[in-house]
C-alpha cells in the first residue's frame, strides 16, 4: 500500500471516530436538556393520623435520567400533629438546573371519644315517692379538655312506680365523637313501719329555772334525746308526712318518730324562754306544736323545723264541766260553741290537718265536730305506737316526762 492510500485511510478512520464521539456526546447533551427530574413518594400520597400521634416520614425517591438523586430531596411541611387540620408535606429537588416538587397530604383527625365518669354510685336505690337526687358526672376529652358542662342528662324516672330506670349521660366533642354512660336507678317499696311512736312534751326549762310539774323537761335531757334520734338515723316527721302515712299515701322508714308539744307555754317560743326551737334547729329535727291559739301569738313559734297545729282556740280549761273526765271545757259546750272555737283556731293557725284534745279527753260529738270542720287527724294519749289501723281521731301518744331515762326513751321509739 503506497503512502497516499495510508494517509487517506488514516484520515477516514479519524473522521469516523470523531463522528461517533460527537454523536454520543451531543445525543447525551440533548437527552439531558429534554429530560425532567422524576420524583416518587414512598407510601401513600394521602395519609390520615390521629391527633397527638407520631408522624412517620416515609420520604420519597428522585431520579434524573439514570441518576439517583434522592439524597438531594428537601422536605418542607407545616404539619402540626397536636392540632386537627389538613397539612401538606412538600418534597423538592434541584439538579442540573432543573427542579421538581411533589406533595403528600396529611389529615390530622380526632377519633378518640370523650371519657365520662359518674359522680356517685353506678346504681342508686330509692323508695317510691322519694325525690331522685342527681349526682352528675364529669367528662374529659383528649383534645377538647374538660367537657363537663356539655354533658346532656336524660332521665325518665317514675318515682311512683316500682322498677328499674336508667339515667343516660351523653357528651359530644368538637369532632362529633359521642360517648355515653348510664346510671341504674332502682325504685322500690319502702319497708313499712309497723308502728310509729308519737312523743308528747309540754314544757322546757334550763339551769336556774323552776318547773315543778312532771310534764317539765330539762333542756339537757331533751337535747340528749334529740341527739339519740340524730345519731341513730331516725326520721323525725312533719305532720304532713305523718298524715300521708296514716292515709296510706306513703310509706315511711321503720325508724320514724313524730314529736309533738302541747300548749305553747314555758320554753316553747320566743316569748317564754325559747328552749325548744334552737335545739330543733341545731339537730335539724322536725316537731309539731299544738298551740292554744287564743292564748299565745303564733308569731312566737316560727321555725322551719316546727309545724303549728291546733290545741283549740280557747277550750283548754280543766274542771269546767261536771261529771265528765277532768271536766274539760269542750265536753260541755254546745255544738255551735265548739265549732266556733275550732274555726277560730283554724283561721289563726292556717291549718286543719291535726287537732290535739285538751287534757287528752274527747267524746263522740267532739270527734264529729272535728270532722265537720275538716280536721284529718286528732291526738290523745295512750302510751302505745300509732299504726295505720289506729283510729285517725284517737291517735295515741307517749307522754315524755322529766324522769324518763334515755334507755326508756330508746325502748319507746324502737
Amino acid at each position: 500500500m503506497n503512502k497516499k492510500i495510508s494517509i487517506f485511510l488514516t484520515i477516514i478512520i479519524s473522521i469516523i471516530i470523531i463522528s461517533v464521539i460527537a454523536y454520543f456526546y451531543y445525543t447525551k447533551v440533548f437527552i439531558y436538556k429534554i429530560s425532567n427530574i422524576n420524583i416518587k413518594l414512598n407510601g401513600d400520597d394521602n395519609i390520615t393520623i390521629n391527633v397527638f400521634d407520631n408522624y412517620e416520614e416515609l420520604g420519597a425517591s428522585a431520579t434524573f435520567v439514570k441518576d439517583d438523586i434522592s439524597n438531594l430531596i428537601e422536605i418542607d411541611t407545616n404539619l402540626d400533629t397536636s392540632k386537627i387540620g389538613d397539612y401538606v408535606v412538600n418534597y423538592k429537588v434541584k439538579y442540573n438546573d432543573k427542579e421538581n416538587t411533589i406533595s403528600r397530604f396529611i389529615k390530622v383527625v380526632d377519633i378518640e371519644k370523650p371519657v365520662i365518669t359518674l359522680k356517685g354510685k353506678q346504681t342508686i336505690s330509692m323508695y317510691i315517692n322519694d325525690q331522685y337526687k342527681e349526682y352528675g358526672a364529669i367528662s374529659n376529652d383528649n383534645y377538647d379538655g374538660d367537657l363537663t358542662k356539655n354533658i346532656k342528662i336524660e332521665k325518665n324516672i317514675n318515682n311512683k312506680v316500682e322498677g328499674k330506670y336508667q339515667v343516660v349521660y351523653k357528651v359530644k366533642d368538637s369532632s362529633d365523637n359521642i360517648s355515653e354512660i348510664t346510671r341504674d336507678v332502682i325504685v322500690k317499696k319502702r319497708p313499712s313501719s309497723p308502728g310509729i311512736a308519737v312523743l308528747n312534751y309540754h314544757f322546757f326549762y334550763g339551769n336556774n329555772e323552776s318547773c315543778p310539774g312532771h310534764n317539765c323537761m330539762h333542756v339537757d335531757k331533751f337535747e340528749s334525746q334529740l341527739k339519740y334520734l340524730k345519731d341513730n338515723n331516725y326520721k323525725t316527721l312533719t305532720m304532713e308526712e305523718f298524715r300521708a302515712w296514716m292515709y296510706n299515701e306513703i310509706d315511711l322508714p321503720k325508724k320514724s318518730v313524730l314529736i309533738t308539744i302541747d300548749d305553747g307555754a314555758m320554753g316553747t317560743g320566743f316569748n317564754n324562754g325559747n328552749k325548744l326551737i334552737p335545739l330543733l334547729e341545731k339537730y335539724e329535727v322536725h316537731a309539731t306544736l299544738f298551740l292554744i291559739s287564743g292564748w299565745w301569738d303564733i308569731k312566737n313559734y316560727k321555725s322551719n323545723y316546727l309545724d303549728i297545729e291546733s290545741h283549740s282556740y280557747d277550750m283548754h280549761t280543766e274542771n269546767y264541766c261536771q261529771g265528765v273526765s277532768r271536766g274539760a271545757k269542750m265536753l260541755c259546750l254546745n255544738k255551735d260553741e265548739v265549732i266556733t272555737d275550732l274555726k277560730k283556731s283554724i283561721e289563726v293557725i292556717g291549718s286543719n290537718t291535726a287537732y290535739c284534745y285538751p287534757f287528752y279527753v274527747y267524746n263522740a260529738q267532739v270527734i264529729e265536730d272535728l270532722k265537720e270542720v275538716g280536721f284529718k287527724l286528732a291526738f290523745a294519749g295512750g302510751n302505745t305506737k300509732a299504726t295505720k289501723n289506729s283510729n285517725k281521731y284517737i291517735i295515741p301518744r307517749y307522754q315524755i316526762t322529766r324522769d324518763i331515762s334515755l334507755d326508756t326513751f330508746a325502748s319507746i321509739i324502737e
